[in-house]
């Protein structure tokens, strides 16, 4: 069941605001060595990072990509499949198939621990800082033009 458009909006701004700050508590760039020998307040910043980027993501992918669509471009897209609302919106240039396919992936590459890996956490985290700011540039966009109409 999907939230109504301005409660997710809501929801992913506060997501955005504990994201941005687990982000600053991290020593960046995240290395290998960082990680092996990171302090339990690093991990903590760490983990925080990595649950509300996933949040994030789904929240938007969930409630706000086709609230959106559907209350803003005024297109019928309630029923259609996520690949339909995705297009609509890069056809309207909020963003792009091939960014969002990204940021799913990343989110994906998260939700997976490699604990004898490290180098892949690494650059799966550094991965993370680096796309959360489009992650939140595209809800400011969303939030920007739900308070034009």
């Amino acid at each position: 069941m999907s939230l109504p458009l301005a409660d997710a909006l809501r929801q992913c701004r506060s997501h955005a605001e504990h994201l941005q700050s687990a982000i600053r508590d991290i020593p960046t760039p995240i290395s290998e060595a960082m990680l092996e020998e990171a302090l339990p307040s690093v991990i903590r910043a760490l983990d925080q990072m990595v649950l509300r980027f996933i949040k994030l993501q789904d929240s938007m992918g969930e409630h706000v990509l086709r609230g959106f669509a559907v209350n803003f471009l005024l297109e019928p897209v309630d029923d259609a499949p996520l690949a339909d609302v995705l297009s609509l919106l890069e056809k309207y240039d909020f963003l792009t198939i091939q960014d969002w396919l990204m940021q799913r992936k990343l989110r994906n590459a998260l939700t997976h621990e490699y604990p004898d890996q490290a180098d892949r956490q690494a650059a799966a985290l550094n991965a993370a800082v680096r796309a959360s700011a489009q992650l939140i540039g595209w809800l400011t966009a969303f939030e920007i033009r739900t308070l034009k109409t």
